[in-house]
């Protein structure tokens, strides 16, 4: 280990080769139970729960980004050699993880915030994939909308239904649930502001 080993430790701090792939052997493992296993950070008065990721390209994107980050000359001349260097490793996967977790956010906050135009089927879901991640992203999130859907009270989900999906406008919505146009209005920002609460208690935003 690279906290036990001052030869080793030598090697890293050089930059060799061959230290850097035995430390990328020697912890990669570990730094993949910790991605899947998630963690929970604190955000404001909230601790919130980041329950990790079973997909194989996400982890082993974060993996090569984790290292990448590890190996620059800085943080290798950063590491003091004295703490575990899988506490190390760890700080900066949770780093990294906090950021994505913001980016994503402030997707979904544009998203949720924002209300279709009439005649424009939209939904709660990350617009057109331009890499696999996004497509991964897309399908994870498509599951948690579906969820919340068929949680809602029937009112909500029919004006869900009528405005996000088949793209009514108020009006029509309004006549073929049998509600005022004004109560299609309040069930909107019911399910907007519900749907944002449900992504912070399944630990996909941070409030």
């Amino acid at each position: 280990m690279l906290d036990q080993d001052r030869r080793l430790l030598d090697g890293f701090r050089k930059g060799e080769r061959r230290a850097l792939e035995q430390v990328y052997r020697a912890y990669a493992h570990e730094l993949v139970t910790f991605l899947r296993g998630g963690f929970t950070f604190r955000s404001g008065d909230q601790v919130i729960a980041f329950r990790g990721t079973q997909s194989n390209f996400q982890i082993e994107d974060w993996l090569h980004e984790v290292f990448l980050r590890a190996f620059s000359d800085a943080a290798r001349a950063q590491y003091d050699g004295i703490r575990p260097y899988s506490a190390y490793l760890k700080m900066i996967a949770r780093n990294l993880v906090l950021d994505e977790l913001r980016r994503k956010e402030h997707r979904l906050r544009a998203q949720v915030d924002t209300l279709p135009e009439p005649g424009e089927a939209v939904d709660f879901e990350v617009q057109r994939p331009e890499s696999p991640e996004e497509v991964t992203e897309k399908a994870q999130l498509r599951a948690h909308v579906d969820e919340y859907v068929a949680q809602l009270p029937p009112r909500e989900r029919h004006v869900y239904l009528g405005r996000f999906r088949e793209g009514l406008d108020q009006k029509d919505v309004a006549k073929q649930v049998g509600i005022s146009v004004s109560k299609v209005k309040t069930s909107e920002k019911r399910i907007r502001e519900g749907f944002y609460a449900f992504l912070i208690e399944k630990g996909w935003v941070n409030p």
